[in-house]
C-alpha cells in the first residue's frame, strides 16, 4: 500500500514496529513497556539471559542490556541504557543467542562471535573467567580441510554449553557437561567439536535449555524407516537398556543374546518346512512297509494253493480235511495277531494226531476242532520248514 495513502493510525503504528518492551517480576507494574533508553531503531531479534539480554538491530548492530558482569568498565556492569557492542561494528550480524550468562552473534559470513561468562568453557576460551568483548571462535572441520573454516547459520545458549548448527547441517559444540552430544568426559571443551551421534542426518535446527539440548531433524523418507523390535526375538531381553549411572544416564544397543544367534528367514522357512512336510526317505521307507505288508497278506493265498495241490494226492478224507481247514485258514488270515512258531508247532501235531485216531475208530471224515483263528496267522506258512513239518504231520 502507497505511504501516501496510510490512515494517520496506521503511520502511528509503523514507527512502532521493532521496539523493544520489556517487564520483569517485582515491578509495580505488568504491563510491558518500552525498554529504558532506547534509541528507537528497529530491532529485528532478541535473546535472554538470567539477568541479561541483547538486541539485533535491522542494520546488524548488536547491544546488550541488563546486568553485565563481564564488563571490564564498572559503569557497563549495570547500564541505564542498552550499550552497542563496539567489537562488532563493522560486522553485519545476523542472528544473536543468549545463554544464562553468556552470549553469541554469528555475521552474515558464517563467523561466532562469543562472549560474557566463560567458567565452562562456553565461550570457547580457555583458562578465562569471563570474556568481556566478542570474541571470534574457530570452527574447522579437520576430516575436510583445517583451513577452511565451517560457516554457521544459528546458535543456541545455554548455562554452560554452546550448539552451532553449520550450512551443512552439522552440529558443532563445545562447553561443560554431557548435554554436548560428544564422545568425550574430557572438561571443558574449549575448541569446537563436531556431534557425531548425529552424523549423516539432516538438522533443521538446535535449541539448548540450562543443562539440555534438543535437535531437530529432518524425517527420513517413510520406505527407509524400519520398525525395531523392541525385545529380542530368541530371549525376550531388551535390546535397549538405559543405567542412571550418579550424574549422568548410560543408553546401550549392545545386546548379547544368550540363546544364540537368532537365524535368518531363510533358515526359518527351512525348518518349518521340514517339520510340517516328512523327507522322502521317510516317506520311502513307509512305502516299503507297505509294499511289504501287502505282499505278505498276499502270499498265503499262493500257499494255500499250493498246499491243496499235494493234499489231493493223499486221498478223500486228508483232502476233505485239507479244504475245510484252508477255507478257515483263508477268513483268519486278516487277524492282526501272530503266535510264536512252537505253540503252533505243538497244536498242528496234536490235531493232526486227533484227527488220524477218528478217522481209524469210526470211518468217518475228520471234523477240524473250535481251533482259535490267531493260530492260523498265515505268516506262519511263508516258511517252508514249517510247511514241510505240517505235510509231513498230516501223511501220518
Amino acid at each position: 500500500m502507497d505511504s501516501k495513502k496510510r490512515s494517520p493510525a496506521e503511520a502511528e503504528g509503523s514507527k512502532e514496529r521493532g521496539l523493544a518492551h520489556v517487564w520483569q517480576a517485582g515491578s509495580c507494574s505488568v504491563a510491558p513497556e518500552i525498554l529504558p533508553g532506547w534509541g528507537g531503531k528497529t530491532v529485528l531479534q532478541a535473546a535472554l539471559g538470567v539477568k541479561h539480554g541483547v538486541l539485533l538491530t535491522e542494520d546488524g548492530e548488536v547491544y546488550s542490556f541488563g546486568t553485565l558482569p563481564w564488563r571490564s568498565e564498572p559503569a557497563d556492569i549495570c547500564p541505564s541504557s542498552p550499550i552497542l557492542e563496539n567489537a562488532l561494528v563493522g560486522q553485519f550480524v545476523v542472528t544473536v543467542a543468549s545463554g544464562s550468562f553468556h552470549n553469541g552473534a554469528v555475521t552474515e559470513s558464517g563467523v561466532v562471535y562469543m562472549w560474557g561468562e566463560n567458567s565452562a568453557g562456553q565461550c570457547a576460551v580457555a583458562n578465562q573467567q569471563y570474556v568481556p568483548e566478542p570474541n571470534p571462535v574457530s570452527i574447522s572441520d579437520s576430516e575436510t580441510s583445517s583451513l577452511l573454516a565451517v560457516r554457521i547459520l544459528q546458535l543456541a545458549c545455554g548455562e554452560e554449553h554452546t550448539l552451532a548448527l553449520s550450512i551443512s547441517r552439522e552440529i558443532w559444540a563445545w562447553g561443560t557437561g554431557c548435554q554436548l552430544g560428544l564422545i568425550t568426559t574430557t572438561f571443558p571443551v574449549t575448541k569446537p567439536q563436531k556431534v557425531e551421534h548425529l552424523a549423516g542426518r539432516v538438522v533443521l535446527q538446535v535449541a539448548c535449555g540450562a543443562f539440555h539440548s534438543l535437535a531437530l531433524v529432518q524425517c527420513l523418507p517413510s520406505q527407509d524407516l524400519k520398525p525395531v523390535p523392541e525385545r529380542c526375538n530368541q530371549c525376550s531381553q531388551l535390546l535397549i537398556t538405559m543405567t542412571d549411572k550418579e550424574d549422568h544416564v548410560i543408553i546401550s544397543d549392545s545386546h548379547c543374546c544368550p540363546l544364540g544367534v537368532t537365524l535368518s528367514e531363510s533358515q526359518a522357512e527351512n525348518q518349518a518346512s521340514a517339520a510340517i512336510s516328512p523327507s522322502t526317505e521317510t516317506l520311502d521307507n513307509q512305502g516299503e512297509v507297505f509294499e511289504n505288508t501287502h505282499v505278505e497278506n498276499e502270499l498265503p493265498v499262493a500257499t494255500d494253493v499250493n498246499v491243496g495241490n499235494v493234499q489231493a494226492t493223499s486221498g478223500d478224507a486228508i483232502s476233505s480235511q485239507q479244504d475245510r481247514e484252508t477255507t478257515e485258514i483263508s477268513s483268519a488270515r486278516n487277524t492282526p495277531s501272530y503266535p510264536d512258531t512252537q505253540a503252533v508247532n505243538e497244536y498242528m501235531q496234536t490235531l493232526s494226531d486227533c484227527s488220524v485216531r477218528e478217522n481209524s475208530e469210526n470211518g468217518e471224515k475228520p471234523m477240524p476242532s473250535q481251533v482259535p483263528a490267531k493260530f492260523y496267522n498265515m505268516k506262519v506258512f511263508l516258511e517252508l520248514d514249517h510247511l514241510g513239518f505240517f505235510l509231513a504231520t498230516l501223511k501220518c
